[in-house]
């Protein structure tokens, strides 16, 4: 029955991709919805069933930050992000790619503590717009890179670009990735 339903969620999955409200399914355990929210439009990019996803989030109004949400099936048999030691390294190795466009000299990864689970983030500051007295559209002094474990088969990372990483907006936005999270059963 499991493995019937898998197919039929993959076969549609596809054909629903840009639809307002979609279920992603991760693993046999896992599935998470996205939909647009009252100030948010989010998009999947890519899906693919029991893989991945890449959801796409912005503000409907003023473009004033840009979300990236990249779910990843991590079961036993994948386990890239299985240990807190995977993921902070793999968050790290991946943002090392900003380090000559940046202020920061070095990747410092932040401990994520959320629902019984680990995760890790970065704050990373573009370089080219620091001093500037006003950012052009589109352009964000900050991304937040991180990832964070969902449930025993599931991870998510995200890359946030903001141009103010304290406002209430960020903070919002940053609940609403760990709200993805299950709790973890002990």
């Amino acid at each position: 029955m499991k493995t019937l339903f898998a197919i039929v969620t993959f076969v549609l999955g596809f054909s629903f991709c840009q639809a307002e409200t979609l279920k992603l399914v991760m693993s046999l355990d896992d599935e998470y919805t996205v939909q647009d929210t009252e100030k948010w439009t989010v998009s999947v990019q890519r899906y693919m069933t029991l893989r991945l996803a890449d959801v796409e989030v912005l503000p409907k109004e003023k473009k004033s930050f840009s979300l990236m949400l990249y779910f990843k099936c991590d079961t036993k048999d994948l386990a890239q992000f299985n240990t807190p030691e995977k993921m902070k390294r793999s968050v790290i190795a991946s943002s090392k790619k900003y380090l000559g466009g940046i202020v920061e000299k070095e990747i410092v990864a932040e401990e994520i503590k959320n629902k019984g689970w680990y995760g890790f983030k970065t704050k990373l500051t573009d370089a080219s717009l620091v001093g500037k007295k006003s950012i052009p559209a589109g352009e964000f002094l900050y991304i937040i890179r991180g990832m964070i474990r969902l449930s025993d088969d599931s991870a998510l990372g995200f890359s946030l670009m903001a141009n103010d990483p304290d406002s209430a907006e960020t903070k919002e936005l940053e609940k609403y990735i760990y709200g993805f999270a299950k709790e973890k059963k002990t």
